[in-house]
């Protein structure tokens, strides 16, 4: 993360995050939990992105994965509860890369990774 990370409010997480999904439809995610107890782990590695969204009922960040093709047919959900931040790098939620979700427990980096563009067609 650099140090231009933007930080939304809490008030703002519903709708930022509702934009980066609508940015980075059709491109991989990598979701990485640093967790003081049982150390950095991979929960996803350059699957499809379905979106990520914050419910403010539960008082979760959900990340969505696979739904996509027949390699990832079931949409499966990481769930970050009760986050006290969420931190972004670069700050610009259309040029979104990576983002911290900051929790009592861990913290949560979500990778976004552009999807090359197709070739135009001959």
């Amino acid at each position: 993360m650099s140090p231009d990370r933007y930080e939304p409010q809490r008030g703002e997480w519903r709708d930022f995050l509702d934009r980066v999904t609508k940015e980075h439809e059709g491109d991989a995610v990598t979701i990485e939990v640093a967790d003081t107890d049982y150390g950095d782990q991979f929960e996803a590695e350059q699957v499809p992105f379905a979106y990520l969204e914050y419910d403010d009922k539960a008082d979760a960040v959900n990340v969505g994965v696979g739904g996509k093709d027949s390699r990832y047919p079931v949409v499966l959900r990481h769930a970050i509860e009760h986050p006290k931040a969420i931190l972004v790098d670069p700050p610009a939620p259309n040029a979104a890369r990576a983002l911290d979700i900051v929790s009592d427990d861990a913290n949560t980096i979500v990778s976004l990774h552009r999807r090359p563009a197709l070739p135009p067609p001959d």
